[in-house]
């Protein structure tokens, strides 16, 4: 198979030797996500990710714009059968197809309500949302990256025991969490994921 690219126009073919040295060179001009700064950007393909944390040779990262608009659910407040999830499960397969499925950690996401009840219980996941919890965690950084438009959490405001079915918390375009959101609006769906730190990044 002859490996080609264009330069100016011209067509030019390369041998597996310089497609190698290429990417010897690209893997040097990167460096380990682990080098990373709390609140220093890293691009992995097209995205650009804000680190959040390290802990244990694993990293937290938040997609630092918008994957997209959308809304949450059609029908409820659960994260686990809801439509961003499976748009995140979509980007999941994009972010695994250039670090490697391996470099995705698992995480639980917790589903506890606003008020405190447990319905929903936990789903695992290796791309979610934050929840409320990790947003007060996170905020000091966030609020560096706030896009300045409203955002999704994973939290749901409470569960039809109290009444409630479709409101989930969301982050304003101040930063605060807002608890009066339907979940059938469309907002910003903004990815978060934990990956190993030994992966190269630019």
């Amino acid at each position: 198979m002859k490996n080609y690219v264009s330069i100016n126009g011209n067509k030019i073919e390369l041998t597996d030797e310089q497609i190698a040295q290429i990417k010897r060179s690209v893997i040097a001009s990167a460096g380990k996500l682990s080098d990373k700064e709390i609140g220093e950007t890293c691009r992995i393909g097209d995205h650009e990710f804000v680190v959040l944390e390290h802990r244990d040779g694993t990293t937290a990262i938040i997609l630092k714009d918008f994957l997209e608009d959308s809304v949450f659910s059609e029908t409820n407040c659960d994260f686990k059968t809801s439509v961003v999830k499976t748009k995140l499960q979509e980007f999941e397969k994009k972010i695994a197809d250039i670090i490697g499925e391996d470099n995705l950690i698992e995480h639980t996401v917790d589903l506890t309500s606003n008020d405190g009840l447990k319905d929903y219980g936990t789903v695992r996941s290796k791309m979610s949302l934050l929840t409320a919890d990790l947003y007060r965690r996170y905020v000091e950084i966030l609020d560096d990256v706030n896009p300045n438009e409203w955002w999704w959490l994973a939290t749901p405001y409470s569960t039809p025991k109290h009444g409630f079915e479709k409101s989930v918390l969301c982050v304003s375009p101040s930063g605060d969490i807002d608890g009066d959101i339907i979940c059938n609006y469309c907002i910003g769906v903004r990815p978060f994921c934990i990956l190993n730190s030994n992966i190269f990044v630019s």
